[in-house]
């Protein structure tokens, strides 16, 4: 089957991203409007937390693996295959952290959450064989399915049952079935029947682990700031907080957009020595970065509080301030997410470990002070604090990489 440019690709997958992450946002819009007061608000903010917990046991960072893999150590069966396994953990440790942390309201949010997430993080492997492919339209034309119909059975709960639990129970039957769309696409491009072996797991297992422990350490800075939030300020403040910061969620997933498909790019230009090239492709990624987040931050000090007001209302208006903050997390956070899944792609996946490591050890102090200093906005301060620390290690750990290569 014949493969998409560079360009082509990009452009899918932006497209469908974009659409993607604007309707998960609509989703924290709709429970904010469509709930009495901001519990139901605060509730959805726990479990997305929660879930990104099991977002990387479950993704496992394979997809930067899997996408770098210029060598084919592994078939598109054993990262399936692969896959399955680590949804399975994932899930498990994942209740077992939402039964210690959680209170019993909050459970069966929780579980609906992950199931959703769940079939989501299955769908990214198949992407990952897409991408490999030069297919990425398939996965652009997935997420435009996935969100229109998870946003659309979302609203019907909401509107109809008044429940947040019908409502991400709708989003879970129709992500699940979606799905067809994608199995019956990516196995024109390969054999996607899952094959599951103790050595080739074994093997996976152990050589992404320290970035997987590393990427879910990086989790847990904004789930216990978030959580931290709402023990120590009550459910509505953190609804609050929640709702003014998601729509920067969809800023984030810009960058994402920028980097995720050049991340083969850069393995091969690593790996056979060209690293001028890695370098001017580092720099111009880097760049955009920084473009994307400086053209939101002038836009949202133009227009932020008006378009809080307008959609959701005078209360989370008066909260824009917020905003800013949050930009600045939301910016770093993307930093993190890139230099981590760079340092995968070259395989260096202690660095990625020790720097998220750090940055999580430092965010427990940083949270109980800051949070108990300046409230909601302390939330984004801690977070920050630590992804500083975070990016200031992945980069000493990147220039130690790519430094002997420049020098020979």
């Amino acid at each position: 089957m014949e493969s998409k440019s560079l360009k082509s690709n990009m452009l899918w997958n932006s497209v469908g991203s974009l659409y993607y992450s604007t309707c998960q946002w609509l989703i924290t819009v709709l429970v904010a409007r469509l709930s009495s007061g901001f519990d139901a608000a605060g509730i959805l903010s726990i479990a997305m937390s929660v879930s990104n917990i099991f977002s990387q046991i479950g993704l496992y960072r394979i997809r930067s693996y899997q996408v770098s893999d210029i060598h084919e150590e592994y078939s598109s069966r054993e990262y399936v295959g692969f896959r399955l396994e680590t949804i399975a953990v994932g899930f498990l440790i994942t209740i077992v952290y939402a039964l210690i942390s959680c209170s019993l309201e909050m459970l069966v949010p929780i579980l609906l959450y992950l199931l959703f997430r769940a079939g989501d993080t299955f769908v990214d492997v198949l992407h990952g064989v897409d991408q490999q492919h030069f297919r990425m339209d398939y996965c652009g034309k997935s997420m435009l399915i996935r969100a229109t119909l998870f946003l659309v059975s979302f609203t019907i709960g909401l509107a109809f049952f008044n429940s947040l639990n019908v409502a991400i129970s709708g989003m879970v039957l129709s992500t699940y079935l979606a799905i067809i769309y994608d199995i019956t696409k990516t196995r024109g491009l390969s054999d996607i029947r899952p094959s599951i072996t103790l050595e080739k797991s074994k093997r996976l297992l152990l050589t992404c682990l320290p970035a997987v422990i590393g990427m879910s350490l990086c989790s847990v800075v904004v789930t216990y700031a978030r959580q931290y939030l709402g023990e120590a300020c009550g459910s509505s403040a953190l609804g609050i907080y929640a709702t003014v910061c998601t729509p920067i969620v969809i800023i984030q997933a810009c960058a994402n957009y920028v980097y995720a498909p050049l991340l083969g790019i850069f393995a091969e230009s690593y790996d056979t020595g060209r690293t001028s090239d890695f370098i001017s492709l580092l720099m111009k990624t880097l760049f955009a970065l920084v473009v994307i987040f400086a053209v939101c931050a002038v836009g949202f000090v133009m227009v932020g509080d008006q378009l809080l007001g307008f959609i959701f209302g005078p209360t989370i208006a008066a909260n824009g301030n917020l905003i800013y903050a949050g930009l600045l997390c939301s910016m770093l956070t993307a930093l993190v997410a890139f230099l981590s899944d760079l340092l995968i792609s070259l395989r260096d996946m202690n660095g990625c470990f020790i720097g998220n490591l750090i940055g999580c050890l430092v965010s427990f102090p940083a949270t109980h002070i800051l949070v108990s200093q300046f409230g909601m906005n302390g939330t984004s301060y801690s977070i920050s604090i630590s992804y500083i620390v975070v990016s200031i290690i992945l980069l000493f750990r990147l220039v130690r990489l790519v430094k002997p290569k420049a020098i020979a």
